[in-house]
């Protein structure tokens, strides 16, 4: 536990001393960067320990920023009390589907969490004169601190996610290292094995589960303070499935890889994005070698990555 907590301490202070020195424009970039690597951090609790391969990371995002966004309307100085109860609804929201998908079965639990996406931009649409429906909705009011005021602008939105991953990185290591943790891993390798041994397999995991949505909705309120606007696009399976390729390539259960890897590969794909049509081909190739890459990694063909 010591040390993945020193190399992500070292990660953090690389990009906080890195953010310090942008000018806003890229600043934002990084933010966006680091939003991808937030939602990245909560999957892996849920894939990483657990071994469920969810697609819902978008709805649990979407639930965040629009909830947030709503209630902040309503109660302007209530920060310190959405963001929490907020996160906690996610929570409690993810442990409770988590059990009867839990119950289909590896390959249908994915397929089934892909439909809480398509759900919740449904419900988004359905719902318009509350979210504003396939046109969005402005951010009227930022969230707001005793002592410190309005968090808006760059600066602020890049603290609040360097603090998150903070936070959800020491909570990572230390459900890892813990009991739950223990019984997470044993799920994730042989869920027969777990179940005879005594796990409650639904409600272990179910934890899991919910820890991911609450850090991806935490990241959907930093990305609706940051964009100002928020629009059902912005949280449908194309961001599932990004935030899926990159804990892929990173290395599920690891802490710090996937993190490097969104902000290192999110930056060279943003690099190539002034060579018109060959855009696209660019980006398939970068992302192709870094997953063959990440294979022969874990399968020792490529002694000179790290492990």
């Amino acid at each position: 536990m010591g040390g993945e907590l020193r190399r992500l301490a070292v990660f953090l202070g690389a990009v906080g001393a890195l953010g310090l020195m942008l000018p806003n424009v890229h600043l934002l970039a990084l933010n966006q960067h680091l939003f991808l690597a937030l939602n990245v951090l909560a999957l892996n609790f849920s894939l990483g320990l657990g071994g469920q391969a969810s697609m819902a990371t978008g709805a649990f995002c979407g639930l965040g920023a629009y909830a947030s966004v709503i209630l902040h309307s309503m109660w302007p100085q209530g920060t310190l009390v959405i963001v929490p109860a907020v996160a906690f609804t996610a929570y409690a929201c993810g442990a409770a589907v988590s059990k009867p998908l839990e119950k289909l079965g590896e390959g249908f639990l994915a397929m089934a969490t892909l439909c809480l996406c398509l759900i919740f931009v449904n419900l988004v649409l359905v719902f318009t004169p509350i979210t504003g429906g396939s046109n969005g909705m402005m951010v009227s009011h930022h969230p707001m601190l005793p002592f410190i005021g309005e968090l808006k602008g760059d600066r602020a939105n890049f603290a609040a996610l360097l603090a998150l991953l903070a936070l959800g990185g020491y909570l990572f290591a230390a459900v890892r290292s813990s009991r739950l943790g223990r019984a997470l891993l044993a799920c994730k390798d042989d869920a027969l094995a777990a179940s005879s041994c005594g796990i409650d397999r639904l409600s272990t995991r179910a934890v899991s589960f919910g820890i991911g949505g609450a850090f991806s909705a935490l990241a959907g309120m930093v990305l609706a303070n940051s964009t100002g606007f928020i629009s059902p696009g912005q949280f449908d399976l194309g961001l599932s499935l990004k935030t899926l390729l990159f804990l892929v390539i990173g290395g599920p259960g690891k802490l710090t890889r996937p993190l490097i890897a969104v902000v290192v590969l999110e930056s060279l794909i943003a690099w190539f994005h002034a060579l018109g049509e060959a855009t696209v081909l660019v980006h398939g190739l970068i992302l192709a070698g870094a997953l063959i890459a990440g294979y022969w990694r874990e399968t020792g063909r490529l002694r000179l990555l790290p492990r």
